[in-house]
Order: structure tokens, then sequence, then C-alpha cells
């Protein structure tokens, strides 16, 4: 998928509160590819889910891949819809399997981190870059000189 890079200086602005969730897992055992499989493509539906439903409260979400690790870093409108998706049907399904499959095996790990992030204390900053993280999840505009460091932009929004 070809991504637009935006030539400049550029940041997200952000409209309120918002949660950032950080859930990914890591192959514990590489041969193990039967069981880490399973977990890596319970992912997929899910994702689409919630590009599908917005009512979720879902925003948006950055893939990353490394040696052994699978992360995803998500943005959500609040705290208890984020929560409420956990509890869900898919995601009760996908909880389920991962039980039943893995359990405490430790063929695969398995993470999460929840940050609630409040008004006026977060900001970013993308130069020569495609959209990314909060200007996916918000608003993608450029740097003016009235927000062109980190404290004026946190400052501002």
């Amino acid at each position: 998928m070809k991504q637009n890079v935006y030539n400049g200086r550029y940041t997200a602005e952000v409209d309120g509160e918002f949660v950032v969730f950080i859930i990914g897992m890591r192959i514990n055992k590489l041969l193990s590819f039967s069981k880490w499989i399973t977990v890596f493509r319970a992912m997929g539906p899910m994702i689409k889910e919630l590009y599908d439903f917005k009512e979720f409260g879902f925003l948006h979400t950055e893939v990353m891949f490394n040696w052994r690790r699978i992360t995803l870093i998500q943005y959500w409108r609040s705290f208890e819809q984020l929560e409420r998706y956990a509890h869900g049907k898919t995601h009760a399904i996908a909880w389920k399997k991962f039980n039943q499959k893995i359990g405490m095996h430790g063929t695969v790990g398995i993470f999460h981190e929840t940050y609630k992030i409040t008004t006026k204390s977060a900001e970013a900053f993308y130069g020569n870059m495609p959209k990314f993280g909060l200007a996916n999840a918000f608003k993608h505009i450029t740097v003016t000189p009235s927000i062109n460091s980190a404290r004026k932009r946190l400052e501002t929004h």
C-alpha cells in the first residue's frame, strides 16, 4: 500500500481526551508455528471489525513488526469504549481460543498497555512523513509559527 509523503512539517490537531492502547504478541518458540499463527490470525478480523464499526470508539491503529514481536498502537475515543470492545463477542472468542490453544504454555507471549490521555497532554510532530499515529486518528495539519515547538503545540491544543 503506497502512502503519500507530506513534505514539510506537520502535527496532529487532537480533539479532546483519548486512549492509547498498545497491544501485541511475541513469538517465544519460532518452531511452534501452529501455535503462534493462531494468535497472529486472530488480529486481522478484530482490526477489520474496528475499522468497519466506528461506533466502537476505535480511531486508528499502527502496526509494527520486528524480529519476534508484532505491536499495534491503537487510538480510542475512550477507555470505556475500549473496555466494552474487550468484553465483546469477537474479542471474547479470540481470547477463549488463545487460552485453549496456548494458555500458560509459553509458546506465544501477549501484552498490552493502556494510557488515558487528557486534554492538552499530547503533541505530535511529523517531518517529511506519511500520515502516522495521531495524525491518522485525528486531524493532520501544517506546523505554523504559532505551533512550531512541542511546548507551543501542547499549550495550544
